[in-house]
């Protein structure tokens, strides 16, 4: 036997269950009105009716309103006291009880007003009210209906009378069974769409606790979370948390960033590779690449948070950018990295005032022809080291190439960038009084200074600092000829 065909058996016998279900509760609801309308109808039937001739129309109404009143209360003792009787005997029996009292009630107002009132009340409201199988049902309508009829040749000798009722009770018999009929359908196909969206739901949840990437779905307005997977509590260190409290907030870095979150889920439905990261501890921070998708979850908006761990891949980013951008020499920025933050400094949105120190080490060359090249380096590398313990964190130092540097000086006038300059001057001199190396360090500067709004470029900036430098250079070879 098919899964198809298993899952169709379980769904019937869970939609008998929940019809039967369905059918006490009404029954129960029923009973409870009859029990307390009884006295009324005892007070009609022993008062109100006590002058009518025909004893037998006032006995036999007063046994129905009597029996409807005792079946009530049994009912409700079963329903109460008898948790494990079998509802499908209990339902069919009621049935039969029912609509033969109807017949009964209606056969019965022949004696007195020739109506068949109580008989159409009993089908419609057994049609609307009392969810049975149609096929059964039918067979209790139909062995009804003839007992009906046959009581009321009986009882009316009227041709023309009993023709008229024969034709409306059996008109009421077929619409009463019709919207019984639609009903049931109506109620199978709500139960069937149930047992979809149940399994539907049920697989979903299978294959969300399988992803192997972490997985969150979250209520979109409340931000609860609805659905978390192992993957996921384990990315954000859930384990001692109680999950029954917690909500969706951790996923974003602040309230701001959720908002433009869902504006532009609300503007495309979805949201692909939105880069965070995430603070997980005092000393463990973790990225996250976020794919967001909104849905509809047990009649829920919400919002699917798919999650991939870019931790990893940042970390060789953030290293290669730091090749990318610093100079694997001396450690200090590159000329690549060194030029776009002049150009932004410059002409960015923020603009500020700096000086540029044009710097370049003096005696390299011969180094390299006399020393080697790897103590040429040990120069280029021990200058620069000098040069970045004189300055400031807020200024830069950055390689322009070969032998010249490049100092930017943020917030310092020709003065105190003067000073910094004849610092590392006295470093250099120390430095070569002690003797540690067998070069001498020495270098040639010229500044350039800039000023917001000034109508300039960056290569015009380092050409002056440049022509500076190449002046104080002449100068000294004046003052020292080679």
């Amino acid at each position: 036997m098919g899964l198809s065909s298993i899952e169709s058996i379980d769904d019937q016998k869970d939609f008998s269950a929940y019809s039967d279900g369905l059918f006490f509760e009404r029954l129960k609801l029923v009973s409870f009105m009859l029990i307390f309308t009884y006295p009324g109808f005892f007070y009609a039937d022993f008062f109100l009716l006590n002058k009518v001739t025909v004893h037998l129309y006032r006995w036999v109404l007063a046994s129905i309103h009597l029996t409807g009143f005792l079946l009530s209360i049994i009912f409700l003792l079963i329903y109460y006291f008898y948790k494990s009787a079998p509802k499908g005997v209990i339902i069919h029996i009621y049935t039969v009880l029912f609509l033969f009292i109807g017949a009964t009630a209606s056969i019965n107002s022949q004696l007195l007003n020739g109506n068949i009132y109580a008989y159409i009340i009993i089908l419609l409201g057994a049609a609307v009210m009392f969810p049975i199988q149609p096929g059964k049902l039918l067979i209790y309508f139909c062995m009804n209906h003839i007992y009906f009829l046959i009581g009321l040749f009986f009882m009316d000798p009227n041709n023309f009378s009993l023709i008229t009722k024969m034709i409306n009770s059996t008109g009421t018999a077929v619409i009463s069974y019709t919207i019984a009929f639609m009903f049931y359908r109506l109620r199978r196909r709500d139960f069937d769409n149930k047992c979809k969206l149940r399994r539907n739901t049920e697989s979903f949840r299978r294959l969300f606790h399988m992803n192997p990437n972490p997985l969150i779905l979250t209520n979109l307005q409340s931000g609860e979370i609805l659905l978390i997977n192992y993957q996921a509590i384990d990315y954000y260190h859930l384990q001692d948390q109680d999950m029954t409290k917690i909500d969706g907030k951790f996923l974003f870095a602040n309230s701001c960033e959720k908002q433009d979150i869902l504006k532009m889920l609300d503007e495309h439905q979805s949201i692909k590779n939105y880069e965070l990261e995430y603070q997980i501890s005092p000393d463990l921070k973790k990225w996250a690449l976020l794919s967001l998708e909104l849905i509809e979850y047990l009649d829920q908006p919400c919002i699917l948070i798919g999650v991939t761990d870019i931790t990893d891949l940042k970390i060789k980013e953030e290293e290669l950018l730091k090749h990318a951008s610093y100079d694997t020499l001396t450690g200090v920025m590159n000329r690549r990295s060194g030029m776009v933050l002049l150009e932004n400094k410059i002409h960015g949105p923020y603009q500020q005032e700096f000086i540029v120190c044009y710097i370049d080490i003096n005696g390299l060359k011969a180094v390299n022809d006399n020393l080697g090249h790897s103590v040429g380096d040990d120069l280029i590398k021990t200058s620069c080291d000098i040069i970045n313990r004189n300055i400031d964190p807020g200024d830069v130092l950055f390689r322009l190439g070969g032998d010249e540097f490049i100092i930017i000086f943020f917030g310092k006038s020709k003065e105190e960038a003067e000073e910094i300059w004849e610092n590392i001057k006295r470093d250099f001199h120390r430095f070569n009084l002690s003797g540690q190396k067998p070069y001498e360090l020495t270098a040639s500067h010229g500044f350039s200074y800039y000023k917001p709004g000034t109508l300039t470029t960056v290569e015009e900036i380092i050409d002056a600092a440049d022509q500076t430098m190449y002046e104080e250079k002449i100068s000294r070879r004046r003052i020292t000829p080679s």
